[in-house]
């Protein structure tokens, strides 16, 4: 049998016009950082790769057609066959282990397989290419990337059963959660630019790369008389294991799981957006406070939902994203972001802010750190 062509991946990387010592450059140098190692990971499977450089040069930035035109021009230049194409988006799969990774260069003719088919961060497809750029030009993000081949007649494969396949590094506070797992028993190690990286990183106002609250969160998960509370897009798995290796009670809010791959229908919703909308943010924490005795706090989902789209650039800045996630809510300038941010600093209760990363993989490293003593 003749041996399969090798496939062709685009590795995402990041913009690299952001002001010098700002949150989202700290996280797009950890992205850049990241990109490369993943480069060198896949071709020492045997994938073909090429740089992706992000471009802004649509407003607004329109996923599909930005990874088509790029994936024709990298395809018309590519030397022999290639059945086979795909995309790792900027700091995805950074913690999957190489056999894992392997797993997603193996679509048979017809089928895409991704990291997650109902939000994806990285998939490979193979069949016919021209029909699947077609479809992926109409797609608005890569997260809806399989749910737009699979409506152009693909089959879809998901690498949802491997550790940390969906573990993805948007922001700061993933880049800590991403040195939280260096410390960790178990977890594959980083490139050596990368942990230098992640060790050597300062923030504004000079602070490390270090989870907030983690260890007073530790302590209400080692506490069988305590109660956390978590809210926004909660995975089955994390969920899960919360159940399981939680010794603490966990009261769960899972809202909007999925908002970013969705199309069509009513624009994002939550309950305590909502709440929020009625009162004040300042409120919404004290009722979340009174809950429990720590708070995980998905704010994204309240940022879709008070913008009614999850497209992220309506939403606060990414550096007010960022810098809230930290308490610092001095750098931001978003009215309701700002409040929510000074009352979880001030609340009684340790709060832990953040997106998709720390409710789902995030948490589970989380959980690791609190019983192996980090």
């Amino acid at each position: 049998m003749a041996e399969r062509p090798a496939p062709l991946v685009l590795v995402a990387t990041p913009r690299d016009d952001l002001p010098f010592g700002s949150h989202a450059a700290v996280a797009a140098t950890g992205q850049h950082l990241l990109a490369n190692e993943m480069a060198n990971r896949l071709g020492a499977l045997g994938a073909a790769t090429t740089p992706l450089p992000f471009s802004c040069a649509e407003s607004p930035f329109h996923w599909g057609r930005w990874f088509s035109a790029a994936a024709r021009t990298a395809l018309s230049s590519s030397e022999g066959e290639v059945d086979a194409i795909g995309y790792v988006g900027a700091g995805a799969l950074a913690l999957l282990d190489d056999l894992d990774l392997d797993g997603l260069l193996t679509p048979i003719r017809g089928e895409v397989v991704a990291n997650n088919r109902f939000s994806a961060d990285a998939f490979v497809v193979a069949g016919d290419l021209s029909a699947a750029l077609a479809a992926l030009e109409t797609c608005a993000t890569d997260n809806g990337a399989p749910r737009c081949l699979a409506d152009a007649g693909f089959a879809w494969r998901d690498l949802g059963s491997a550790a940390w396949a969906r573990f993805d590094v948007d922001t700061t506070l993933d880049l800590a959660l991403l040195r939280l797992a260096t410390h960790l028993d178990g977890q594959r190690p980083l490139a050596g630019p990368v942990s230098a990286h992640l060790e050597m990183a300062r923030l504004p106002g000079d602070r490390a790369l270090d989870v907030p609250h983690l260890a007073a969160i530790g302590d209400v998960v080692r506490d069988r008389g305590a109660e956390l509370v978590v809210t926004g897009r909660i995975s089955g798995r994390t969920w899960a294991e919360l159940e399981a290796d939680a010794a603490c009670r966990v009261r769960g809010m899972i809202e909007e799981r999925g908002m970013r791959a969705a199309h069509g229908g009513p624009g994002p919703r939550s309950l305590l957006a909502a709440f929020m909308a009625r009162t004040s943010p300042a409120e919404l924490v004290a009722e979340l406070a009174a809950l429990g005795d720590a708070v995980v706090l998905d704010t994204r989902v309240l940022m879709a939902a008070m913008a009614e789209t999850s497209d992220a650039g309506a939403w606060p800045p990414s550096e007010e994203r960022f810098a809230s996630d930290f308490g610092d809510a001095g750098r931001i300038s978003t009215p309701w972001l700002c409040e929510l941010t000074s009352a979880a600093a001030s609340a009684p209760v340790p709060f832990l802010l953040g997106g998709h990363a720390l409710v789902s993989d995030g948490l589970r490293l989380i959980l690791r750190a609190a019983w192996q003593g980090r």
